[in-house]
């Protein structure tokens, strides 16, 4: 199974309470830092509590944040916090997963360590691209999970302008990139995350060197984006 496809079934069975209980609650730092909270590690129900916690305090006005991603309902809460105060996030390394695909977005202005900082494989409208054209066959429970929070993110790019194809139009054809890919802050900014600035404006350092740049295409782009079914 590619790793892809393994990472977005993990989070649909983390839905179910498939997971064991250290999984969903993984390692995670949550501290303030003067006018910042940085976040170090896994997006759960706990890391996010704890998140929303310190950002009550209107003298945070920024999100640092480190993280391989974690799990899309309580990413989405934490994101639409983020939209809702206007703070600023800083990705100094890595921002991936559920946290590319709605923390970042989420954000007024954007300062990445470099490009590559962040960095896409895909969301739940992807597992519903997967499953309609064959390419996994998930359980009715599942999909009605799947469905539930396909809708959610939807609405919540809507809210903030984002068109979310972002998170996984690179996975299909004419792109078929394999594992995760990164764009360029003009690319970015086509697809409504703007205020992205580059901290170094060099390509994907070693430790990222498994990313992919994707150069969008747009009329392919357009063409490729296929129409989804949110409901049975």
């Amino acid at each position: 199974m590619l790793p892809v496809v393994r990472r977005l079934l993990i989070c649909l069975a983390t839905l179910a309470q498939l997971w064991t209980a250290a999984a969903a609650h993984a390692q995670a730092s949550v501290r303030r830092d003067g006018d910042a909270v940085v976040f170090d590690g896994q997006i759960h129900a706990r890391s996010v509590a704890a998140f929303l916690q310190l950002v009550q305090d209107p003298a945070v006005t920024r999100l640092v944040i480190t993280s391989q991603g974690g799990i899309v309902a309580a990413a989405l809460d934490m994101a639409e916090a983020i939209h809702a105060r206007g703070l600023d996030v800083e990705v100094p390394s890595a921002c991936f997963s559920s946290c590319a695909n709605y923390i970042v977005p989420a954000a007024r202005n954007k300062l990445l360590g470099f490009a590559g900082a962040v960095a896409w494989h895909g969301n739940m409208s992807h597992v519903l691209y997967m499953q309609q054209a064959g390419q996994q066959n998930l359980d009715q429970a599942l999909m009605v999970q799947a469905r539930s929070l396909a809708r959610r993110e939807l609405a919540f790019f809507g809210r903030i302008g984002v068109d979310g194809f972002v998170c996984w139009f690179a996975k299909i054809p004419p792109f078929d990139v394999e594992d995760a890919f990164y764009l360029s802050v003009e690319d970015m900014g086509k697809f409504g995350i703007r205020n992205v600035t580059l901290r170094v404006a060099t390509p994907a350092r070693p430790d990222n060197a498994g990313l992919r740049l994707v150069a969008v295409d747009w009329a392919a782009l357009e063409a490729a984006r296929p129409t989804l079914q949110l409901t049975p």
